[in-house]
């Protein structure tokens, strides 16, 4: 799948901003640049330039962008590199996304304050990248956008109630997408189920974090837990021509989470 002159964005593409560790935007910056496309990241956490490091370590091209993506200005100097560094953008890829213990409640005890704010990173992320970066896109001849989504839009987590919403959202924003602006521009999004990241660790050893991996992945058909890679495989497809007849589908990589039933009788 190698792609020759060709520009990525990826927001929330830093390495997990604890220790450097995996994370699904710094995976698929990472995969995106092996595929040979120069590769614009944007967020707000620092261990973009570790992303950006690893990239450049290997060969590839790319540039880290501080920004938050519910700023727009933010937003539009992320697009404004891409343009002035690689001279278009062919690619964008929507990851960044918000956790806070704050909104780990149900609908009567968040506050509105914390639904407003997650709401707008999560959604309104995608949204601004979304409507800044397709003229460019246009311009640059066409091109794929990806939105990273979450099984959590099929299925309700107990007292996680914005983030369903949000990921749920998203993909009607795919849709929306895929519709309003094909042939020139594919839109999919990629729902994951639960994914080994560095941010969700917390301050568990690592024999606690064998054990944790070790239950959930109980409720998963293929008794393991998701690595980063492999979601980033599943976007560079998209943005290949390899996936050439694809657009506005929601594609789920959860080890067959969402069709297993484990009743016992």
């Amino acid at each position: 799948m190698k792609t020759k002159n060709k520009v990525a964005l990826v927001t929330g593409g830093s390495m997990g901003f604890k220790n450097g560790g995996p994370s699904i935007g710094g995976a698929v910056s990472i995969r995106l640049a092996r595929d040979g496309y120069r590769v614009v990241i944007i967020d707000f956490c620092e261990m973009g330039k570790k992303t950006v490091e690893i990239i450049e370590k290997s060969g590839g091209e790319a540039i880290f962008v501080n920004g938050d993506v519910s700023n727009t200005e933010d937003v539009k100097k992320a697009i404004t590199t891409a343009k002035s560094k690689f001279r278009g953008l062919h690619c964008l890829v929507n990851c960044a996304a918000r956790y806070t213990p704050d909104m780990a409640k149900n609908i009567a005890e968040i506050s509105e304050e914390e639904w407003t704010k997650t709401i707008d990173v999560n959604l309104g992320g995608y949204f601004r990248t979304a409507k800044y970066a397709i003229p460019l896109i246009l311009k640059s001849g066409g091109g794929t956008i990806i939105n990273i989504s979450s099984i959590e839009a099929f299925l309700a987590l107990p007292n996680f109630s914005v983030y369903c919403v949000s990921k749920a959202a998203i993909d009607g924003l795919t849709r929306a997408l895929a519709v309003d602006f094909a042939p020139l521009i594919r839109t999919n999004s990629v729902c994951p189920g639960f994914v080994k990241i560095a941010n969700s660790q917390g301050n568990r050893t690592p024999q606690e974090l064998k054990e944790w991996y070790s239950r959930i992945a109980k409720n998963y058909p293929m008794k393991r837990v998701c690595e980063v890679e492999e979601i980033a495989n599943v976007v560079s497809f998209l943005a290949s021509d390899k996936s050439s007849y694809i657009n506005g589908q929601t594609i789920i990589v959860d080890g067959g989470k969402i069709v297993a039933d484990f009743h016992e009788f």
